[in-house]
C-alpha cells in the first residue's frame, strides 16, 4: 500500500521519527510516484472499520482482528481467536492507544530545482480527529507490519 513507505530514499521508521519533530515531518524521496487518487479517496472515506491482517506460516493473508471507530473517531479492537497472533496484535494496539497523538505519512508530488520528487508528510493526528483513523491504519502497517483495510 502506498502509505507503507516502501518508496525508494526513504529512511527508516526508527531514524525518521526520531530525526523530526512530531508535530510535522518532511521527507523528500526522488524516483518515486504519487497516487493521487487514493489520497482523495482516503480523505473522503467514512469507514468506521479497519480490518488488521498478518501472513500465517503459510504465507496467507489471514484476518486477526478489526478495530471499530465509533462517532467520535475513538476505536476498540475485537480480536479474531486467542492464538499469538491475536496477542500480539493486542499489545500491539494497546501501546497505540496510549499515545496521545500519531503520525500519518503521505507522499505528495513536488518539484525541486526543476527535478520532480515525492515529498514523505508526516500529518498528525490525536483520537477523535477525523484523520485519527488513517494515522491508525498507517501506524499498523509501518510501524507494526500489519496489512490493514478500511471496511464500512
Amino acid at each position: 500500500m502506498i502509505l507503507a513507505c516502501g518508496l525508494a530514499g526513504c529512511h527508516s521508521a526508527k531514524d525518521s521519527e526520531e530525526a523530526r519533530p512530531a508535530s510535522h515531518t518532511t521527507e523528500i524521496a526522488k524516483g518515486s510516484e504519487h497516487n493521487a487518487t487514493m489520497e482523495k479517496q482516503m480523505k473522503k472515506a467514512t469507514h468506521r472499520r479497519l480490518i488488521v491482517s498478518k501472513e500465517n506460516n503459510a504465507g496467507r493473508l489471514v484476518q486477526i482482528g478489526t478495530l471499530n471507530f465509533d462517532e467520535s473517531n475513538r476505536a476498540t479492537l475485537s480480536t479474531e481467536g486467542s492464538d499469538p497472533a491475536a496477542e500480539e496484535l493486542k499489545k500491539a494496539w494497546e501501546e497505540i492507544s496510549k499515545l496521545k497523538e500519531l503520525t500519518w505519512k503521505q507522499s505528495r508530488p513536488d518539484e525541486i530545482g526543476g527535478e520532480k520528487v515525492t515529498r514523505i508528510i508526516g500529518e498528525t493526528a490525536k483520537p477523535g480527529d477525523d484523520n485519527y483513523i488513517y494515522a491508525v491504519l498507517n501506524t499498523l502497517e509501518r510501524k507494526y507490519g500489519y496489512t490493514v483495510d478500511l471496511a464500512d
